[in-house]
C-alpha cells in the first residue's frame, strides 16, 4: 500500500485549486477598480493638459504626457475591398486594413475610404520620475 493517500492527495489539491480560483476572483475585481479609477485619473489629466493648451506635465511624482496612435478598423469589408479593387490599392491590406497606407490615402486625395473608421486615439502615460545625476 502506499504510503501517500491518493483520496486526500486529490481532495487537498481540489481544495487548493478552489482557494486559488476564488484569489483569482478576487485579485481581478481590485484590479478592475484599480483600473476604473485609473482611468478617471488619465480622463481629468487629459481635459486638464486640453484646458491649459499643453501636452504633459512633469512632476516630482512623475510626468504625464500625451501619445497619439492612429487606428484604421473595417465597418464594412464587401465596400472596403471593393474601393482597394477598383483603385488597385492593394497595399491597404492585411489581415487588416493598413492604417499607414489609409492615412497616405485620406491624406493624398482629403477623401476616405469606404467602410474603414479611421481615427487617432490619444491617450495619457504617466512615467515614474527619473533620478536625478
Amino acid at each position: 500500500m502506499s504510503a501517500i493517500n491518493v483520496e486526500k492527495v486529490i481532495g487537498l489539491y481540489m481544495k487548493k485549486r478552489l482557494e486559488k480560483e476564488q484569489l483569482e476572483a478576487t485579485v481581478k475585481e481590485q484590479l478592475k477598480e484599480i483600473s476604473e479609477a485609473m482611468l478617471k485619473l488619465e480622463s481629468f489629466l487629459m481635459q486638464q493638459m486640453e484646458a491649459d493648451g499643453v501636452t504633459s506635465y512633469k512632476t516630482a511624482h512623475g510626468t504625464a504626457f500625451k501619445t497619439s496612435t492612429d487606428f484604421a478598423n473595417v465597418a464594412d469589408w464587401n465596400l472596403t475591398l471593393d474601393f482597394i479593387r477598383e483603385h488597385d490599392k492593394y497595399e491597404m491590406l492585411e489581415r487588416r486594413v493598413n492604417k499607414t497606407a489609409v492615412r497616405a490615402f485620406m491624406e493624398e486625395t482629403s477623401g476616405t475610404v469606404p467602410g474603414v473608421n479611421y481615427g487617432t486615439k490619444v491617450s495619457i502615460n504617466i512615467r515614474k520620475p527619473t533620478a536625478s545625476a
